[in-house]
């Protein structure tokens, strides 16, 4: 049956008439539901009316269009490492915006000097540095150097793990929520990730003998086409949890064994966050290739670096990699700035004072909370694990206290693979009294969950499973 034409001009007073009581906050959310489409991170945590919609950022600080403040512990997704609107990332900026804006095929002074910053700080001997666009793109050039390195095409990587949503990236490891949409090839063989508090094997902490790696051994002795593992420092996306300290020596050890390379995926816990400049310094250990993005250009301007052996990176030709974008000089300028503020405020170590400030904290506040199944960190990368009587994870409460905490002005990031972990990724120049503050509410709300009805009576049900 055919619908009724409603003219334009009817159509535009109606949306009018709707939209005059709205508060600014609900004003733009409304445009936005009329015309952005449902399909990235914006939308993915939160119900459509919640979707948090910013107009202006300061430190660890968010604000909306009705001026509401939020305490930001998500900072980018570790992008903002130096927080929101840096004044010396954004003098950089500018200055550079005045200067040279683009070049494209060709290369920029400010190009250069953040490639010599990189290796020269880079763990790598001998390495050379190539900029492109984001995490997803550094991750699809490692695997074609990779390639073209070993002349083998595919990886090693680890289960939860999370390297990008490009076709490219998607190849490399197994990330089925999307993988189903697209025609991927399977270029990886997927091996366990250790995860101490839930072994993948049944072992203990106490007795640990790495028994979750001999999955590798196995896979390299059954398949010859593998030419590199790709591995993360700690899980990101997939929610914080980290490995034992010696499990990157034990990766070196097997690559040097078998004539691999060792990818190293920094993308989200590279440049400060666990305390190193590099994460992998956190683990005395020194890959191949390491992959870096989000906070290298401090959130101000897309970029990445894949910083590897020169004898790695000159193995294909020139123009195999690259794009219109990549390395272009405002954000190389805005990398620059960014290694500066690192350096100068001396971040790396205020990540380690402030990261184990802030676990020592949430330990003794939430020790008594038998929800509280886990607190892990490194550096100012804190996980905490939220679980059932019952040893289930706690997924619906979880969901609940991100909502809650987000209505009050606290924004969290959940991941895990049970979506069960929330992880705190609070910019490096968060201060104690922020952490205080932010202590102190994430107890309230979570003590406000525990007493929704929902709650109490799916914790009376996993508990009277135990009893069962």
């Amino acid at each position: 049956m055919a619908r009724d034409y409603e003219p334009p001009q009817a159509k535009a007073r109606a949306l009018a008439q709707k939209v005059r009581n709205m508060t600014n906050q609900e004003k733009l959310l409304e445009r936005a539901k009329s015309s952005l489409a449902r399909l990235d991170n914006s939308y993915a945590y939160f119900p459509e009316e919640d979707t948090p919609l910013f107009v202006r950022g300061k430190g660890c600080r968010l604000y909306d269009a009705d001026g509401n403040e939020y305490l930001d512990l998500v900072a980018g997704y570790s992008a903002l490492n130096q927080g929101h609107t840096h004044p010396k990332m954004i003098s950089s900026l500018m200055k550079q915006a005045n200067r040279l804006t683009l070049t494209s095929a060709t290369l920029s002074d400010v190009k250069v000097i953040l490639a010599e910053r990189l290796a020269a700080l880079s763990p790598i001997p001998d390495s050379l540095v190539h900029f492109d666009l984001g995490g997803a793109r550094a991750v699809e050039g490692a695997k074609i150097l990779t390639t073209a390195y070993t002349g083998k095409p595919k990886v090693i990587s680890f289960s939860n793990s999370f390297h990008g949503r490009s076709t490219g990236s998607l190849s490399l490891y197994n990330a089925d929520t999307f993988q189903h949409l697209w025609n991927v090839p399977r270029d990886y063989y997927t091996v366990n990730y250790p995860h101490c508090h839930h072994c993948p094997v049944g072992k203990e902490k106490a007795s640990c003998k790495y028994e979750c790696l001999n999955k590798i051994q196995e896979t390299l002795d059954t398949y010859h086409d593998i030419g590199g593992i790709i591995v993360e420092p700690a899980l990101g996306a997939r929610g914080y949890i980290f490995p034992p300290k010696g499990f990157f020596k034990r990766i070196r050890r097997i690559c040097d064994e078998h004539g691999l390379l060792f990818i190293d995926d920094e993308v989200q816990m590279g440049l400060g966050r666990l305390g190193k400049m590099f994460a992998c310094e956190a683990y005395d250990t020194v890959p191949d290739i390491i992959l870096l993005s989000k906070s290298l250009a401090g959130g101000m301007w897309p970029l990445s670096a894949i910083i590897g052996r020169k004898e790695i990176m000159e193995r294909i030709r020139p123009g195999v990699l690259g794009s219109t974008f990549a390395g272009a000089p405002l954000a190389c300028a805005a990398g620059i700035a960014a290694l500066d503020v690192l350096e100068e405020e001396h971040l790396c170590d205020r990540a380690v004072e402030m990261g184990a400030y802030f676990t020592e904290k949430l330990r003794a506040r939430l020790e008594n909370y038998k929800v509280v199944g886990n607190i892990d960190s490194i550096g100012l990368a804190i996980g905490i694990e939220l679980q059932l009587p019952n040893g289930d994870p706690a997924t619906e409460e979880t969901q609940k206290l991100q909502l809650l905490a987000l209505r009050n002005g606290l924004l969290l990031q959940r991941g895990g693979p049970s979506k069960n972990i929330i992880n705190l990724i609070p910019a490096l120049i968060i201060t104690k009294a922020e952490i205080d503050e932010a202590v102190d509410r994430f107890e309230k709300y979570l003590n406000m969950v525990l007493k929704e009805p929902e709650v109490i009576e799916n914790f009376t049900r996993s508990a009277e499973k135990i009893a069962n």
